[in-house]
This record gives C-alpha cells, structure tokens and sequence, in this order.
C-alpha cells in the first residue's frame, strides 16, 4: 500500500472517528440543557454554536436571553438567534421574533400616546403596527384608521399607507381608484414605493390617467421609482420596455423626464 493511500485512509478513520463524537456532544448537550443543566451544556453548545450549528446556537440564544446558566444579555442572544435563523432554523426565527416584540411592547406604550395626542408620524407608526402585529394582535381595520388620521395631516408616508390599502383591500374595501389618488398624492411628493405602486396600478390596466398607453404610464412611474433606488422598479421598467413600440418608446422616456422634473429633482 502506497504512502498515499495510507494517509487518505488515516484521515478517513479520523472524520469517521469525530463525526459520532460531535453527534454525541449535541445530543448529551440537548439533554443537559432540556434537564436545566445549563452549566453542563454550556461549553459543548458553545464549541458547537462556533461551528454554525443552528439547534446549539438556538439553545445559546435561549440561555442568553434568560439568563440561565450565564450572564442574561439580550443583544448577544439575539446576534445568536439570527444566526440559526439565517439557515431557516425555525426556533431561532421564533426566538428572533420573541425579542423584537419585547422591544415592540416597549415602543407601542409611548407611540399608543403619541398617536392618542394628535402627533402624525405616531398614528402612522401605530397603523404598522397594527397591520403587521408588531408587539400587539394584528389589526388591519385599526391600522386603515390610524393611517388615515395620519394621512389627514398630509404625512407622505401614511398617504401612500393608505393608497395601498385601498390597493389590496387592507382594512378596507378593495378600490383602485382611491388608491391611485393617495398614492399619486404621495408619489408627486417624491415617495418612491408610492411612484412603484402607481407603475404596477397602470401596468395591470388600473389606472384612471388614459391620455397614453398604460405601459407608457406605467414605465414613467416605474422609471422614477428605480431612480429614487427601487431595485424592483429598475427591473420591470426593463419588462415594460419590451411591451412599447418604437413611437411608444420615446412617449414613455419623455413622460418619466417630465415625471423626474416635477416630482423626483425638487425633492432632492
């Protein structure tokens, strides 16, 4: 047997050899912590946690975030529940999603007054969370309410919150036209999502604008949302392209310039 050889095998047996004994640190280490033996299982899970492995990191993250065999430390639980869920390990996602909504709690108490007391930005704030149940059970009619009291006070960002409601019948009753007016109310501000929005109304035939092609229409929002950074945006205005003719082409570039001009440059 060649001197080769006798190597490749000599690192077979080692894999082979530390393969079981990595299982059995895992498995002894779920054992300890399931039995509250934290200390037990601190250093396998730790040595382990280093390696990526996500049910370690996950243990870790519990550990860290209670306290319970180490020094409690919410941050570095939650820089280790984002690791395992970044390999889709559903207990550090649902651990993930634990700690923000502690954090969310905390912010709804003082955002709850704010929005109570008239301020716009707070009622915005609210109806996300409302809509998404960010530290509280999701919503949808609350959140149309509170983005409207915000939208009232003329806040670009609750506009174009309600315009997408309307859009796809959140809280509310499903109407395309509302939603082009509260997103145009915003996209003429300089609201890129809203400018995103408008281009995906036309570019399904929703529009109320019929002075040209609604792919022309569509391509001009689309183009002056990709401007202001929406990749998305950048994407389908190429698609929407290939949809116009020669003449149609030149509509749409001189309509996203006259766009750019009025609602993008003087916002800037």
């Amino acid at each position: 047997m060649s001197k080769r050889t006798l190597l490749a095998a000599a690192g077979l047996l080692m894999v082979l050899s530390s393969t079981p004994l990595l299982a059995a640190d895992l498995g002894q280490a779920s054992r300890d912590f399931e039995n509250k033996d934290y200390s037990a299982a601190l250093d396998a899970l730790e040595s382990l946690g280093k390696e990526g492995n996500p049910d370690a990191l996950s243990m870790l993250g519990q550990m860290y975030e209670n306290g319970w065999g180490v020094k409690q430390d919410i941050e570095k639980a939650a820089a280790l529940f984002k690791r395992g869920a970044n390999q889709g390990h559903l207990d550090s996602v649902n651990g993930l999603r634990r700690l923000k909504n502690i954090e969310y709690r905390e912010e709804l108490k003082s955002v709850q007054l704010s929005a109570e007391a008239g301020d716009a930005s707070a009622q915005n704030r609210l109806g996300e969370m409302y809509e998404f149940g960010y530290g509280i059970e999701r919503d949808p009619n609350l959140a149309f309410s509170w983005y409207q009291s915000a939208a009232e006070q003329k806040l670009v960002v609750a506009q174009h919150n309600v315009g997408r409601c309307y859009n796809f019948g959140t809280g509310v009753k499903q109407n395309f036209t509302e939603a082009e007016l509260w997103y145009r109310e915003a996209a003429q501000q300089g609201h890129m999502d809203a400018m995103f929005f408008l281009g995906t109304l036309y570019s399904n035939n929703h529009g109320l604008d019929h002075s040209a092609d609604t792919n022309v229409i569509a391509y001009a929002w689309m183009h002056n949302s990709a401007q202001l950074g929406n990749a998305t945006a950048a994407a389908i205005e190429k698609r929407l392209l290939m949809k116009l003719d020669e003449p149609q082409t030149e509509a749409a570039k001189t309509l996203a310039e006259e766009y750019l001009d009025q609602y993008v440059r003087p916002f800037k």
